[in-house]
C-alpha cells in the first residue's frame, strides 16, 4: 500500500495489484492505469507483453502494424510506446514509425524492442531518431524492460511535455 497526495492535497492510499510470480519490477503508484501502446508484429510476443503490462497495472493498447500503431497515436492518449523495429519483415518500418512518433508526439517515451536489429549502427540510429531507450530480446529481462518503462513514464510525467495533439486538436 502507498500512500499519494492528490492535486487537491488530499493524502490517499493506493493498493497496487500484486506482482505476477518473477516479476520483481519498479513499478510507483503514480505510473498505474497509464496507456502503453505495444508495437510488435509477432503475435506471441504481443500477447505476452500485453497480458503482462496488464497485470502489472497498466493500460495496453496493440498494434501489429504501422498504420495500426498511427491509428492508435492519433486517436488514443498514449503515455510511452514499447516498438519492435522489424514490423510485417520490413527492416525499416520500425525506423520509420520512430521517426513519425517523434514528428507528431516528440516527447513520447519510446522504448524499443528487437531481435534482428542488433548491430551498432541499428541501436545507434534508434537514439538518433529518438528512442529512449533500446533492448535487444532475450539479451536482458523483461522486469528490466518493465522497471525502465516506469521510469520513463515518472520521468516524463504523462509521456507529453508540453502540448499534447489529440486528432486536429490541441490542448495544454
Amino acid at each position: 500500500m502507498i500512500r499519494r497526495e492528490t492535486a487537491t492535497g488530499v493524502r490517499r492510499e493506493v493498493r497496487l495489484p500484486p506482482l505476477p510470480p518473477g516479476l520483481e519490477v519498479y513499478r510507483p503508484a503514480d505510473v498505474l492505469g497509464s496507456a502503453v501502446l505495444v508495437v510488435e508484429d509477432e503475435a506471441a510476443m504481443l500477447q505476452q507483453l500485453r497480458i503482462d503490462l496488464h497485470d502489472l497495472g497498466y493500460r495496453p493498447s496493440v498494434a501489429a502494424s504501422v498504420p495500426q500503431a498511427q491509428d492508435v497515436l492519433e486517436h488514443e492518449r498514449v503515455a510511452a510506446v514499447l516498438l519492435d523495429l522489424v514490423l510485417d519483415e520490413q527492416e525499416d518500418s520500425g525506423f520509420e514509425l520512430l521517426t513519425w512518433i517523434r514528428q507528431h508526439h516528440p516527447g513520447l517515451p519510446v522504448i524499443v524492442l528487437s531481435a534482428a536489429q542488433v548491430n551498432s549502427a541499428s541501436i545507434r540510429r534508434a537514439y538518433e531518431l529518438g528512442a529512449s531507450s533500446y533492448f535487444v530480446k532475450g539479451n536482458v529481462p523483461m522486469a528490466h524492460i518493465y522497471s525502465d518503462l516506469a521510469a520513463r513514464l515518472v520521468e516524463r510525467g504523462t509521456g507529453r511535455p508540453g502540448t499534447y495533439r489529440f486528432g486536429k486538436l490541441e490542448f495544454d
